[in-house]
């Protein structure tokens, strides 16, 4: 065994990279990933945060897998975030549950951190229990510092902060109260050892500061109040920042709800200066569809120096996303492309972006309306993909932000633990190639209804195993993937009628969604 992970660890890191790769669209069925980060190898693979459950993968320049290593989601809750430190070492951060909480059934939960290799490896893990009441400290993200110090932060009003040695000995921790009401959403070291953080609170809008490397506020500001939001930064040689995110936002995931007529927020790039100070700012426009606004935005730095982003499109009047939109601007933020994808009528989250050593663009998230759970695709320099490239016009305009100071008090201190990680044994990821996919992506699931009689001559009744408990609704498609049409279906109901007939015979797929996701039935008409 041992020989063997020798050879495969080889093959792993031991490939040249010197040729720009072609592009790929990959779909991953029943998967898991957080941030799901990319971090490419010197030897042009990616180390992936997707497994099934909780775990990571090697993936190589063409999309195809090489090595994937699952963990059992017990303590450790799961790996939200893998960090690349040098080529065979690997920072990944998570939650650890442990010891019992007197408010809730589930017990505490801590953040943890450990280090990994390029195999998932683990050599060391551990937990810290801050020195506050709250139950809930889930582990949002992290990056490694200059002097190789973890830095983790939480997440969804998850409001801590703390750095840890490369041993795992706690240096400081601060913990924010849960009536504040935010959570970081970015971090980045400057090049003196400071720290610049993006916060988004329910009451300040999107909030950027200034920290030093003890994490002691050196200012924090609001923009965009009282509901916008920042989501990422990239940090410029002058010490200024170019910061990222959406002027508006909406805090209900009740997707079923048509938006309000007066929300429509506008994505946004802002430049500051090392004080905070507003150098300019632009906000970029897809009308008549809205930004889906709940997975953020993401920018990375293109090779001749000039900014990618990638953002979210959402469904026409409704908080749901529709299609990942890729931009390329100059460095004064005018658009030099734009770029969506994506097959008709499917429906796609974004995660998370990298641009490759050979200028592409790699970016993923969560598939919404077909069976392959996860997607990743690569995007040439120039955003394209080698299929199913869509087009969405965008619209830039000047904005004035204007910034406003405000304080944040903390509670201090942490104990750090051992943690412990187990693997765990799951079938091979299955993947799809999204250029060749087609009906087969529409696999039968248990899916807590029942269509019957079927085969049938267009008519039959869809039967649920329990009344439904909020509302929802059912998709129709065709055999090659169109959306035919859409119905709601109210709380309480246990049976709908469904007539195909005026659409003809063949198979059609009948899509149940709901607020714990999406099922599928083939139907065929005869």
């Amino acid at each position: 065994m041992k020989k063997n992970s020798i050879i495969l660890f080889s093959l792993l890191l031991g490939v040249s990279f010197a040729e720009a790769q072609p592009g790929f669209l990959k779909y991953f069925d029943n998967v898991g990933a957080s941030k799901f980060n990319m971090n490419q190898l010197p030897s042009g693979n990616f180390v992936v945060a997707m497994a099934h459950g909780s775990g990571m993968s090697v993936m190589d320049p063409s999309g195809g897998l090489l090595h994937t290593k699952h963990f059992g989601i017990d303590t450790l809750l799961g790996i939200q975030s893998i960090k690349y430190i040098s080529e065979n070492s690997h920072l990944f951060v998570g939650t650890y549950r442990k010891d019992i909480c007197p408010t809730n059934q589930w017990g505490r939960n801590y953040p943890a951190w450990g280090l990994m290799d390029s195999l998932g490896n683990f050599s060391g893990a551990h937990y810290y229990v801050l020195n506050e009441s709250f139950c809930s400290n889930y582990a949002g993200d992290a990056i490694v510092s200059g002097s190789g110090d973890a830095i983790i932060w939480g997440f969804d009003r998850q409001f801590f902060l703390l750095r840890a040695s490369i041993d795992g000995g706690l240096l400081w921790a601060k913990r924010y109260s849960p009536t504040i009401k935010g959570s970081f959403r970015f971090m980045k070291e400057l090049p003196g050892g400071d720290l610049l953080a993006g916060i988004n609170m329910d009451t300040a809008g999107a909030a950027v500061a200034r920290l030093d490397a003890a994490g002691n506020f050196i200012w924090l500001k609001s923009y965009f109040r009282p509901k916008g939001m920042v989501t990422d930064a990239l940090i410029e040689d002058d010490d200024s920042f170019i910061i990222t995110g959406y002027t508006d936002s909406i805090a209900s995931t009740d997707f079923l709800s048509p938006l309000p007529s007066t929300y429509h927020p506008r994505l946004f790039m802002m430049k500051l200066n090392g004080d905070g100070e507003v150098q300019w700012s632009k906000g970029y426009d897809s009308d008549p569809y809205r930004w889906y606004t709940r997975n953020g935005t993401r920018i990375e730095r293109h090779h001749d120096g000039n900014y990618i982003v990638l953002g979210n499109i959402g469904v026409p009047n409704y908080h749901v996303g529709y299609r990942p939109l890729l931009m390329k601007t100059d460095q004064n933020g005018d658009t030099l492309w734009t770029r969506s994808a994506g097959i008709e009528n499917h429906a796609y989250d974004i995660i998370n972006m990298t641009v490759s050593s050979d200028g592409g663009i790699l970016y993923n998230g969560q598939s919404l309306s077909n069976s392959p759970s996860m997607y990743i695709f690569k995007a040439d320099s120039l955003g394209y993909l080698p299929c199913h490239n869509r087009w969405h016009p965008v619209v830039v305009s000047d904005l004035f932000p204007t910034d406003s100071s405000f304080t944040l008090t903390s509670i201090d201190g942490a104990t750090a633990y051992p943690a412990f990680v187990n693997e765990a044994n799951h079938p091979a990821l299955v993947v799809t190639d999204g250029c060749l996919a087609g009906m087969g992506w529409f696999q039968s699931r248990n899916s807590g209804f029942r269509v019957h009689p079927n085969p049938n001559t267009g008519r039959f009744t869809v039967e649920f195993a329990d009344p439904l408990m909020a509302e929802s609704y059912y998709s129709v498609y065709d055999a090659l993937g169109k959306l035919l049409y859409q119905r709601p279906l109210p709380a309480g109901q246990d049976t709908t009628e469904v007539d195909l007939s005026r659409f003809g015979t063949g198979t059609y797929v009948i899509r149940f969604t709901d607020r714990e996701g999406s099922c599928y039935e083939r139907v065929v008409v005869e």
